[in-house]
């Protein structure tokens, strides 16, 4: 087995369908049939067997997956060792990051650090915090970036801290929200507590909600459209956006904060694409 083995074993196992798996490593699926073919030979066993629901792997199928997931990690240290090793800054550089802070901040900073850092390539995953979390403890990703506040046994770093606003077409007064139609969102659960939390201290009744949108931008796009109001942290308010916003404030006056912070393993900072990046960032949001 070599290093293309161990990927398409690795793809068939997470997809559990040999259709998909092909599609995802861009090869057809009679080439990948055969490789499998040949990597039962090779070892003497079946890897998996075929059913309605897709493949299930045998208990030999699953400790050569192991094997592979395994090999390819320390592939993966080799790599990043030897690139450390030269005179330029190089590598795939992989990051795990929340789907808004890739939506609204994300593609400008790579653009500006891949000027800087031309040899450097970027492995990315977005998604719902506690799969940047997963990927970080799990070691899949160099850098994870999360929003809120969580649990971390390595190095956390606050990028940007934000209000969170109630945002409307037309101003509002904090009184009438419980008459109002309420867009809500698909987010973080961490996000939503803090929502509710809030509302439960300041109304005696729940919102008024008849939409429930996929994410935060298709929530503002109606909001601009005066078919409610939404409640959602600043970072969604671009320039160009003319809306009213009322920050909300806990019991004491102060505005509540979401913070946006970078999670990493400190000895990651001895690989220098890493540690560019980690200090990119840092400078980024103080400018």
């Amino acid at each position: 087995m070599d290093k293309k083995d161990w990927r398409i074993l690795e793809a068939v196992y997470a997809e559990k369908n040999i259709t998909k798996a092909a599609e995802r490593l861009y090869i057809s699926q009679p080439t990948l049939t055969y490789r499998l073919q040949q990597i039962e030979k090779e070892f003497d066993i079946k890897l998996f067997y075929r059913g309605r629901r897709g493949v299930d792997f045998t208990d030999q199928g699953e400790i050569l997956v192991n094997y592979a997931k395994d090999m390819l990690k320390q592939r993966q240290k080799i790599e990043e060792l030897l690139w450390n090793s030269g005179n330029e800054i190089r590598g795939t550089l992989r990051l795990s990051v929340s789907r808004t802070f890739a939506f609204y901040r994300l593609p400008q900073i790579l653009k500006a650090f891949n000027k800087k850092f031309p040899k450097i390539e970027f492995n990315v995953n977005t998604g719902v915090n506690i799969e940047v979390l997963h990927s970080i403890y799990q070691q899949d990703s160099h850098i994870g970036i999360v929003r809120g506040d969580h649990s971390w046994p390595g190095k956390a770093v606050t990028l940007m801290q934000e209000n969170i606003a109630i945002f409307s077409s037309k101003k509002v007064n904090l009184e009438d929200l419980p008459s109002m139609r309420r867009i809500s969102y698909k987010t973080d659960p961490t996000l939503e507590m803090v929502i509710d939390n809030w509302w439960k201290d300041n109304f005696s009744t729940p919102p008024i909600s008849h939409m429930n949108v996929d994410n935060v931008e298709i929530a503002k796009r109606m909001v601009f459209n005066g078919l409610g109001y939404c409640i959602a942290p600043s970072i969604v308010l671009e320039d160009h956006d003319e809306l009213h916003k009322i920050f909300l404030k806990d019991a004491n006056g102060l505005q509540k904060i979401w913070n946006t912070r970078i999670l990493y393993r400190e000895e990651l900072l001895e690989l220098e694409m890493v540690k560019e990046f980690v200090r990119f960032i840092q400078e980024y949001h103080q400018d």
